[in-house]
């Protein structure tokens, strides 16, 4: 769960902590939307550097916060490593040839089988995934004894170079604003703010209470799910499972043992939080009193005005050739 970072709240006297959180929900979508108007990478790594500094002044830790691309990292790489062979635009700017031979082939099969095997013994597994595909290349380009295919010739282009940059970078600022929120805002205070902003929905006889209040429930309870994920992992690990080498199909009978006890966990969690609901006399669509009330004051003003001005400057941008 220390990896997870989606629905954590961490508490402190910072300016974005003592902002409304309906000021912040509705940065946090100018922001967003300011990121898809820029048309280069030069643009996204100064917002990227923005966010970064948002960060250090609300007293959060930039390794929790990188923590938490975790589950994106290798989406990431996909994605940069495709835009990076496929995007045939502009000017080459490297060429070279990739061997397909006996030698390379062998020297591939090798390192795949230390990586795996090493998997287990090493933290850094992402660094590690970036050397063995490293590995593969120096394979391929320098290996080329007793060769058994045509070689394949391999060209990054300009533009495919910096398309790869630009999304990659984009993707993180993405995840980096969207931790933003949830690491400075409560979840209870969330839930108002995204109440009070679905109040227009009454026009079309949706109850806004409920919306936020399904929202809320999946944000708080993703970490928790997370964490007795670990635990009944690590207790399965203790009798002998393994859940990161052998085959595929041997893997997928593993998983077996983890998801039946998760089902069960989750359905025993929801009747605890319907029975604490219940004592607390809940009841969907009726009013309720409130003990905390959002209040607006210019700060929030303030906020909104700045992250307006930042979506103008990006449309701008946009427009200017």
């Amino acid at each position: 769960m220390n990896n997870f970072v989606l629905g954590q709240y961490v508490p402190g006297n910072s300016y974005l902590h003592k902002l409304d959180p309906r000021a912040k929900i509705i940065s946090t979508i100018v922001l967003m939307v300011a990121i898809f108007f820029f048309k280069n990478v030069y643009a996204i790594l100064v917002s990227l550097a923005l966010i970064i500094i948002l960060l250090l002044t609300a007293r959060l830790s930039i390794i929790k916060a990188i923590k938490g691309l975790k589950p994106l990292l290798i989406l990431s790489l996909f994605v940069f490593i495709f835009q990076l062979l496929f995007n045939r635009q502009g000017d080459i700017i490297y060429n070279t040839k990739l061997y397909f031979s006996l030698t390379s082939i062998s020297a591939i099969l090798l390192i795949t089988i230390i990586y795996f095997i090493s998997l287990k013994y090493l933290k850094l597994k992402f660094l590690w995934l970036l050397v063995y595909l490293s590995l593969i290349f120096i394979s391929l380009k320098y290996l080329s004894f007793v060769e058994l295919f045509n070689p394949f010739d391999l060209n990054i282009y300009k533009e495919g170079l910096n398309t790869s940059l630009f999304v990659f970078f984009r993707l993180i600022t993405i995840v980096f604003i969207s931790t933003l929120l949830t690491l400075t805002t409560k979840p209870t205070d969330l839930t108002l703010a995204i109440e009070w902003l679905f109040r227009p929905l009454k026009i079309f006889k949706i109850n806004p209470e409920e919306i936020a209040l399904i929202i809320t429930i999946a944000l708080r309870y993703i970490p928790t799910i997370l964490d007795e994920a670990y635990k009944i992992m690590d207790a399965q690990a203790a009798r002998g499972a393994d859940f990161k080498n052998g085959s595929l199909i041997k893997r997928i009978k593993q998983l077996v043992s983890l998801l039946v006890p998760m089902f069960v966990i989750s359905f025993e969690r929801s009747d605890e939080l319907a029975d604490a609901m219940l004592s607390r006399n809940f009841v969907p669509g009726k009013p309720k009193t409130r003990y905390h009330i959002l209040k607006w004051n210019y700060k929030d003003t303030v906020a909104l005005v700045i992250v307006t001005l930042f979506l103008g400057g990006a449309i701008c941008l946009y427009i200017l050739p």
